[in-house]
């Protein structure tokens, strides 16, 4: 988050830093070189302060509806809480008809009839 804010001084220097170095190897007098640079981290400036607009919008966003998320969530188990915890008869039924042993132990159960 803090590079973030940071951001359209670090685009700044970043371009201004490249046109330097373009500039010495091009074998530009040092009023271009200037000029250039200048002229880079205006451009770079305005681009990322754009960049860290979107990107704290986005931000802003998300934690907006992660806070949202979690009231809400609040919320629902508050009302569970009220409810209480238990299962309705038809629930425990079904879960009582829906059981199935593991294939494991019947293998085990057959293993010892046949060793008896």
């Amino acid at each position: 988050m803090y590079y973030i804010r940071k951001l359209p001084l670090l685009f700044a220097l970043l371009a201004a830093v490249i046109a330097g170095i373009t500039g010495l190897s091009r074998s530009m007098t040092n009023d271009k070189i200037l000029l250039h640079m200048i002229i880079g981290m205006v451009i770079f400036y305005a681009l990322g302060f754009l960049a860290r607009h979107n990107l704290m919008k986005a931000y802003d966003y998300v934690m907006e509806k992660r806070e949202k998320e979690e009231k809400e969530a609040e919320a629902e188990k508050q009302e569970q809480d009220q409810e209480g915890n238990q299962p309705h008869a038809d629930e425990k039924k079904n879960i009582i008809v829906d059981f199935e042993p593991l294939k494991v132990s019947r293998a085990i159960r057959e293993e010892l009839r046949r060793s008896e």
